[in-house]
């Protein structure tokens, strides 16, 4: 039976300078867990094609990396002013490619809208601007992160106001009519084709994992064309019967924190 692990991490995600309180150090440590128990990393879209082929291959151990919310650090390296330097996701990825010749891709989740990104860089980084968009483009050339969509505004906490009909704040199950969908989803995906070009976005993860009936079985699949799957941040494996529209993630800090937590995950596979 197929069954593949989808692992999220946050770059944001940097409060200290261990395992369980920094993704950057957790992503670089479960690279090499990864590697040690035999995993192939394979991209979403190679996922998502596993998936709707039902080709998945019980001999194989296959897992997936994503990062949401799109922060400079999934790219850049940073200084970061209490913690010292951190190297992105980006640069362990090469660092890893680099000493194990092995293949390694990760999806990044960004938020499209620029007022948002700079609003989160006062509520959420004490004023620091790390929620850009220069390295979207640069990322999709680099071959080993992609860029896909996580809303327009993530309808986060921290905002004054959404764009949604009824200002909704910090729950994404809320967007439950066409034009808050179309606004959330359909509009971030065309500002972000505006700024990588060359590729069309297809892929979603809704904003703190949350979804509901009408995007999983009126939206996604009659009502829009572009978007081919969506993950969320539900604790499970993707198996041959997995919803394209509900394609489960462990996500680092709340389904794991430790190495050894994410070998137990790991081993949970029949």
């Amino acid at each position: 039976m197929m069954q593949i692990p989808v692992l999220t991490y946050h770059s944001n995600n940097v409060d200290g300078n261990e395992y369980h309180n920094n993704d950057h150090v957790a992503f670089e440590l479960d690279l090499q867990l990864i590697s040690k128990l035999g995993y192939e990393i394979i991209s979403t879209h190679e996922l998502v094609s596993i998936l709707k082929e039902k080709a998945g291959s019980s001999k194989k151990k296959y897992v997936c990396l994503t990062f949401d919310d799109g922060s400079d650090m999934d790219y850049h390296d940073w200084e970061h002013p209490f913690h010292g330097y951190q190297k992105s996701f980006l640069t362990m990825m090469q660092d890893f490619k680099n000493e194990t010749g092995q293949n390694i891709h990760a999806t990044s989740f960004v938020i499209a809208d620029p007022q948002t990104r700079a609003e989160l860089t006062n509520t959420c980084t004490a004023g620091y601007p790390i929620w850009n968009s220069d390295w979207w483009k640069e990322a999709e050339k680099s071959g080993m992160l992609s860029i896909e969509n996580h809303s327009w505004d993530h309808v986060h906490s921290t905002l004054k106001n959404t764009k949604t009909q009824k200002n909704i704040k910090g729950d994404f199950s809320g967007v439950d009519s066409f034009l808050d969908a179309k606004t959330q989803i359909a509009e971030a995906s065309r500002f972000i084709n505006s700024v990588i070009v060359g590729k069309k976005i297809s892929l979603f993860a809704y904003p703190y994992g949350h979804f509901n009936d009408y995007l999983v079985k009126q939206y996604f699949p009659y009502e829009q064309s572009e978007i081919i799957a969506a993950f969320t941040c539900e604790p499970q494996f993707v198996t041959q019967d997995t919803n394209l529209w509900l394609i489960p993630r462990f996500v680092c800090g709340s389904h794991w924190k430790s190495s050894n937590g994410l070998r137990k995950i790991l081993q949970m596979q029949s």
